[in-house]
């Protein structure tokens, strides 16, 4: 078993399927799990991409936004500028993750989730979500929302303060929600099914792939 695995990898290795001008960075704290990083950036904008791509076929509203969970991003490491392999994605994603699209949701649900994607800041986590699609601003000062294990929300929080699409579509402006039409979601399965506490509970998604 050892050798036909070993050669596997190696083929990983020596495969390389992309190139970046800039250090890719995937350092957990300071890093995925308390900002907004280059890599985090990445990844959140394939799951976009792939997506929206991909919704069509499975039948599903195309994804406005994506939630990529820091914790998924697993390397922990500052990733040169130059070649990048294929092994070098398994180290950044490793898990067998499924890219999914959530039923829209309501922009308060929007904010809903967005307030648990904050509420452990300052403080690394594996919920605080890489984004895109969207841009928000957020106060680590101001109260944090709790949730319990099933998600349930016992205390909503109130840290995200402006929520902008990038077709400019204000979602929440202030900390208020603007009325409006929901938001297409696509994730990662495991935060869809309520991974790292995200409070979907149980709202149906569809895997894309």
């Amino acid at each position: 078993m050892v050798e036909p695995v070993t050669a596997f990898i190696a083929a990983l290795a020596e495969n390389v399927i992309a190139q970046s001008e800039v250090a890719l960075d995937g350092r957990r704290e300071p890093g995925v799990r308390t900002q907004e990083t280059n890599l985090g950036n990445l990844l959140a904008d394939a799951l976009l991409s792939s997506g929206q791509a991909r919704a069509a076929e499975f039948g599903v509203d195309p994804p406005d936004v994506a939630l990529q969970n820091g914790g998924g991003i697993r390397n922990n490491s500052l990733i040169p500028a130059g070649p990048l392999t294929q092994l070098t994605t398994f180290a950044v994603a490793p898990f067998p993750n499924f890219v999914s699209v959530v039923a829209v949701a309501l922009k308060k649900k929007f904010k809903e989730l967005l307030e648990h994607a904050v509420s452990r800041s300052p403080l690394a986590d594996g919920r605080f979500a890489q984004v895109a699609g969207f841009e928000f601003s957020y106060d680590a000062t101001r109260t944090a929302q709790v949730v319990t294990n099933e998600g349930i929300v016992l205390t909503p929080g109130d840290r995200v303060r402006s929520v902008v699409l990038d077709d400019g579509t204000v979602i929440v402006d202030n900390g208020v929600v603007v009325p409006g039409p929901g938001v297409s979601i696509v994730t990662n399965d495991f935060s869809a099914r309520g991974g790292d506490q995200y409070p979907f509970r149980g709202r149906p998604f569809t895997t894309v792939g």
